[in-house]
């Protein structure tokens, strides 16, 4: 059986900010590398402020809850009848906010509204590919019945 980490005092703040940012960067990095004009309707750093946006709270739930939840967890500091129900409120958050609540935000909704539409595209278009790759040679989806 695995012990849990001794980690000093004060380290666990680094380890969640260095996890919060990493997942921001990652967000960040890719929205710059994937979402191309063809798949924005609107300008440039609106998706990108989106990106930032919703990778900053999930950055934040990631490094701010389910890491200190684990660590807790870990070394025996939640009680069971405890752990579940945070453990199902943090996954309900998650779905909450994959679902597009940011997007219902007064002032930062427009961007992450962007963020999702482009994202949306891309993944579209992808489908499509892959689609077309799975057709057979002369087929077409109109007519087609499951």
């Amino acid at each position: 059986m695995m012990s849990a980490p001794n980690l000093p005092e004060g380290s666990l703040i680094w380890l969640e900010l260095a996890v919060a940012t990493l997942i921001v960067l990652a967000t960040l990095g890719f929205a710059f590398a994937t979402l191309r004009q063809r798949h924005r309707d609107t300008a440039a750093w609106h998706v990108w402020l989106g990106a930032a946006i919703q990778g900053t709270i999930f950055g934040l739930i990631v490094g701010f809850m389910v890491l200190p939840l684990r660590f807790a967890l870990m070394e025996g500091e939640v009680p069971t009848q405890f752990a579940g129900p945070t453990g199902i409120i943090v996954i309900l958050l998650v779905i909450a906010l994959r679902r597009g609540l940011l997007a219902r935000l007064p002032f930062l909704g427009p961007q992450v509204k962007a963020y999702r539409r482009a994202s949306l595209r891309r993944t579209i278009e992808n489908s499509q590919k892959q689609l077309d790759k799975l057709m057979p040679a002369g087929a077409s989806l109109e007519g087609a019945t499951g």
